[in-house]
């Protein structure tokens, strides 16, 4: 199950609130803002740690496309001797075709996303005080408390 499907399927539990017990749903803010909190933490270490990478792989295909790579990086990378001549101001246009570039942009978007989507549920568990307490105020209202 990769990060989205896993948010997903944990908020959709987490994000139910008991209409019958809602001091114990209010008492349970804290619990939800924690463990999202850490998940969103997590989620955008990695994603900071992705675009790290991201600039080595664009230094290494730079060396790559221009030819200074040695034989010795190229299979420990498993790449093939670059058989083309690239002018220089070519080079950002190849690495940003290029399919390892690509891939390491998507899993950073990837990232990215989940990130805000945990963003988003952070924002909901702080603001879920005021719909506990305009619950309870329209129960009140109902009952003819008011």
């Amino acid at each position: 199950m990769d990060i989205v499907e896993k948010i997903n399927k944990e908020w959709a539990e987490d994000s139910k609130i008991d209409e019958i017990n809602l001091v114990s749903e209010s008492a349970k803010i804290p619990k939800l803002h924690h463990k999202y909190y850490m998940m969103y933490i997590t989620q955008s270490l990695k994603t900071t740690k992705l675009k790290e990478e991201l600039k080595e792989l664009k230094k290494s295909k730079i060396e790559y496309y221009k030819g200074e790579m040695d034989d010795s990086e190229l299979k420990k990378r498993n790449w093939k001797p670059n058989p083309l001549k690239i002018l220089r101001t070519d080079i950002d246009k190849y690495i940003e075709g290029d399919s390892d570039y690509i891939q390491m942009s998507l899993r950073i978007a990837y990232n990215e996303a989940a990130t805000k989507y945990l963003e988003d549920i952070i924002r909901q568990i702080n603001n879920r005080n005021f719909v506990i307490k305009n619950m309870i105020d329209f129960f009140k209202f109902q009952s003819g408390g008011m």
